[in-house]
């Protein structure tokens, strides 16, 4: 990936992250759930989808479009949105942890074109990262695939001996409580194991979006912080 792929963030960027992630967690997540019991969705191409469920579909958004079954649709509520999927929104998501109010059903989702696009990027660069630090895992280390999770609306593996108390979650945020911004994280199951997890939100450590902005290699830069944290909870104890 080249340095031009991270540019500075539209100015509409939040709402329209949280925009899609109200939509992520009332509709599209569920579309898949209510069929198989799954939540996790996955980077696409331009944005996020659903895995295959039920007869091959699949719901998802590209751009500031809702994608279902391939069939492209205008953003509008959370209401319109569930009814082209074919379901009721699932309110009684908004009890789970770090996930947004609903808020009103039939208000239309501020949803910025080029925001989401942005959005859209930062997934498929964080993917690239995670993918590539997932590629040096072997059997024992049983490494997850890249999985878009719709509470916290970041995508992350799990890799690592847990028995041996090296296995972490290695990951990848639009932005949420802890930073305004997009970042990239690493969080030891066993906690704050060294100096180098010292984000003072959670047990882990970050790499901001901004600084990544200012790396003339991003890609490379997200890949050896990835592999950095992987070291030391490899070391540990």
């Amino acid at each position: 990936m080249s340095a031009t792929a991270l540019q500075p963030l539209p100015a509409a960027y939040a709402p329209t992250r949280d925009a899609l992630h109200r939509l992520a967690v009332y509709v599209i997540s569920p579309a898949q759930r209510l069929v198989n019991g799954e939540i996790i969705m996955r980077p696409t191409p331009g944005g996020f989808s659903t895995f295959e469920f039920g007869d091959k579909r699949t719901v998802g958004v590209r751009g500031d479009l809702l994608v279902v079954d391939g069939a492209e649709h205008p953003i509008t509520s959370l209401r319109a949105a569930a009814g082209l999927v074919g379901i009721e929104p699932d309110v009684g998501q908004q009890e789970q942890f770090d996930v947004p109010p609903h808020g009103d059903l039939d208000e239309t989702l501020a949803v910025d074109r080029d925001a989401a696009t942005a959005l859209g990027d930062w997934y498929a660069f964080a993917a690239g990262a995670l993918e590539a630090l997932g590629a040096g895992a072997s059997a024992d280390d049983d490494a997850s695939i890249v999985r878009l999770w719709p509470e916290h609306f970041d995508v992350a593996i799990d890799l690592g001996d847990g028995a041996g108390g090296h296995r972490a979650t290695y990951g990848a945020s639009p932005g949420d409580r802890h930073h305004a911004e997009p970042y990239l994280y690493a969080s030891p199951w066993a906690g704050r194991i060294d100096g180098f997890f010292d984000d003072p939100e959670f047990k882990g450590a970050t790499l901001l979006r901004s600084q990544l902005e200012r790396e003339a290699d991003p890609a490379r830069a997200a890949v050896e912080f990835l592999r950095e944290a992987r070291r030391r909870v490899q070391a540990h104890g």
